[in-house]
């Protein structure tokens, strides 16, 4: 046999475990309570994406809260529960009042600067964590835009302090220029992150940007699964679930074929594999070394067959010899690696088993697996057709861009903007309250006003997505024209509107039409 075993101690136990302190970071300003995704304000999804993940996590980490701002307005944030084993039901009980509909604004430079001054997570020995939770930028009343990359600077304070930081961006409405540089100064930026995007939307972002409550839940998750760690064979209770070594298992070979091994205080054992015997003669290759009954005898020229059958495999032929032992096993075919092609290659009984390889589509990658000799379907997302939602449906690189004239992303003479169908002559609208402000930085609606009254997101008075009105009939597109007789109306119709567009905007310069063609002005 050649089972690989670990020498470790036989006497760890579940105790020698130190869990980790990881202190949630959580935004409660007026924001999380006016604004909604999906019907549900960001603050009830933020409370129960943090009850899952409690309930989850709680006996593996020691997980907190810190609330801001505290106890209202800029105040930096204080610590409403001190990490500690199961503490979710207590930080449930915390997460009870949700914020007021204003007055309430993100204080996140004071409050990592807070952070790092929480003597629970100044404790040398121990793997401290802070995981800063917003739906907003950095903001005060009055707003002043020299403060937008304070916590950039505040995060260096608790990288000092010796405590990991990781971000996560909640909603449409967070600075994600801000907070990918955040992620980049803790030195927690995704792998092959873009850290000068400056739109939730942007792709590769640094920080982890959760849109709804699947994301928030996986990057937080995500986020605290990485501390845990994985359990490994050295007799630890590495992921602090209260056991060692527990639900480890490999492969293992021998000279006679393979098997399975499972791990046990540190050590590989009970390997399944077949274990080579000593040679009987009884025709099996008892040791596995390729001969069948050598030295048993046998009458000079007298043939049999030797060698696996299974699968691909084909026995061979042994001769006996002139001193009256079998000679070698020739002319068979033996076992193979198993590849996708239907067929038991490696002779073990079993046909394309474990085949999985990676693949990819315009939008991503993934891993497809084999099964009766054909790679199945990729797990990658597939493009679907471009819609105005703020994100790139078709994996194209561009965000609510149609493919062509004909594919109009908004109906009823509207033009898509910033994810949202609205009128072409409509104006953003400023954290204020009144007309298109510029955002700190130069970017369009400018950052969010956090302390607006119910209803007002984070951003200002956003535009409300538009509903067309159209005629009986059209609604249902280009595609939903199959005659002859009304694709001509079709095109007919198209045409007379493209004369009195193109009248209409001739003042305007070739590069404007272009971008108002597709709705992009």
């Amino acid at each position: 046999m050649i089972p690989l075993v670990l020498a470790v101690s036989l006497h760890a136990h579940a105790q020698d475990c130190t869990p980790a302190r990881v202190m949630l970071v959580l935004d409660k300003s007026s924001s999380m309570i006016t604004g909604s995704i999906g019907g549900e304000t960001k603050w009830s999804i933020a409370v129960g994406a943090i009850d899952q993940l409690a309930t989850r996590f709680d006996r593996q980490v020691e997980l907190g809260l810190m609330l801001f701002p505290s106890p209202s307005r800029c105040g930096p944030g204080v610590v409403a529960v001190a990490p500690t084993l199961r503490a979710g039901a207590t930080i449930l009980g915390q997460l009870a009042s949700p914020p007021p509909v204003s007055g309430n604004w993100t204080p996140i430079a004071q409050t990592l600067e807070a952070a790092a001054e929480v003597g629970s997570l100044r404790e040398a020995g121990r793997r401290r964590y802070a995981i800063l939770i917003t739906d907003g930028w950095q903001w005060c009343s009055p707003y002043n835009p020299d403060t937008r990359s304070d916590p950039v600077a505040a995060v260096a304070r608790l990288n000092a302090a010796g405590i990991v930081t990781y971000v996560v961006g909640f909603g449409g409405e967070v600075d994600a220029l801000t907070l990918n540089q955040v992620a980049v100064a803790a030195r927690t930026a995704r792998p092959g992150c873009d850290a000068t995007g400056s739109l939730p939307s942007s792709p590769r972002p640094c920080y982890y940007q959760a849109d709804n409550p699947g994301e928030l839940l996986g990057a937080l998750s995500g986020i605290v699964g990485t501390v845990v760690g994985d359990e490994v064979c050295d007799g630890v209770d590495n992921n602090c679930d209260g056991r060692v070594d527990e639900d480890l298992v490999r492969r293992c070979v021998s000279a006679c074929g393979s098997g399975e091994e499972h791990c046990s205080h540190g050590a590989w054992i009970g390997c399944t594999a077949p274990a080579p015997a000593p040679e009987v003669c009884d025709g099996i290759d008892n040791d596995c070394d390729g001969r069948v009954d050598p030295g048993c005898g046998c009458t000079r020229g007298a043939q049999m067959p030797c060698g696996p059958s299974a699968g691909q495999c084909a026995p061979g032929t042994q001769t006996c010899g002139l001193d009256g032992t079998w000679g070698p096993c020739v002319g068979g075919v033996g076992p193979a690696p198993e590849v996708c092609d239907g067929i038991d290659n490696d002779c073990d009984g079993s046909v394309d088993e474990d085949l999985t390889r990676p693949c990819r589509s315009a939008c991503g990658e993934g891993t497809e697996a084999c099964a009766a000799g054909t790679w199945g379907a990729c797990s990658a997302r597939q493009p679907t057709p471009e819609v105005c939602d703020g994100i790139d449906n078709d994996c194209d690189g561009q965000v609510d861009v149609a493919t062509n004239e004909l594919e109009l992303l908004c109906q009823g003479g509207l033009i898509c903007r910033q994810g949202s169908c609205v009128p072409a002559a409509g104006g953003g609208v400023g954290p204020s309250g009144g007309g298109s402000t510029a955002a700190p930085g130069g970017s369009r609606g400018g950052p969010p006003n956090e302390a607006g009254a119910a209803g007002t997101r984070a951003s200002g008075a956003a535009l409300p997505p538009a509903t067309p009105t159209v005629a009986s009939g059209c609604a249902t597109g280009l595609r939903a024209v199959r005659s002859p007789t009304g694709l001509l109306l079709l095109i007919l119709v198209a045409a007379g509107f493209r004369r009195r567009w193109r009248a209409a905007t001739l003042p305007a310069r070739d590069g404007s039409r272009r971008h108002a063609a597709r709705g992009e002005i």
